[in-house]
């Protein structure tokens, strides 16, 4: 009980910086821990995937800043089954040309950001996401008039243009 409480305090303290989902990842068991430990650990989630089997999917948003989106699993019986990045890059991968607005922002949580150019036509969604090594990069889609994905790309971060500038 003590460790609980201990944990979920320094989960409020480190919540800020994310530090709170590497806790969550050691401190939470599948089949074991409940949603209220998921809570307890990780907060409010930004949006709750319903699933035609009673299993939801809690959706952690750490962007904008952050290269984090955590999917957690919570079976129909209320218990904690896993977690996986939605921004990873095997999930990236998964992005297509012709994929809808809806299944796209299932696949990697809330976009970072979203930028309209009506000459083009065109609403591109952006996650910063890891690159190469430890760097991030930004990860766009862009969305034609019919909400469809037609292309993906990646910048460099922004953030890290203008340290080096």
């Amino acid at each position: 009980m003590k460790r609980s409480i201990l944990t979920g305090w320094l989960c409020s303290l480190l919540a800020l910086f994310g530090a709170c989902d590497f806790v969550a990842q050691r401190e939470l068991r599948p089949g074991e821990s409940t949603v209220e430990d998921v809570r307890k650990l990780m907060g409010k989630p930004e949006t709750i995937w319903e699933e035609a089997d009673g299993r939801q999917v809690y959706e952690y948003v750490r962007g904008p800043e952050g290269t984090e989106t955590w999917m957690v699993e919570i079976g129909a019986d209320g218990r904690y089954r896993g977690m996986t990045n939605a921004l990873a890059a095997e999930n990236l991968a998964r992005v297509r040309a012709g994929m809808s607005r809806d299944d796209l922002r299932r696949l990697l949580g809330k976009p970072g950001s979203e930028a309209s150019f009506p000459a083009r036509s065109e609403l591109v969604w952006t996650w910063r996401v890891r690159g190469e090594m430890t760097t991030s990069e930004m990860f766009h889609a862009h969305l034609g008039p019919d909400g469809r994905v037609t292309r993906t790309s990646r910048t460099p971060d922004p953030r890290l243009i203008n340290a080096s500038g």
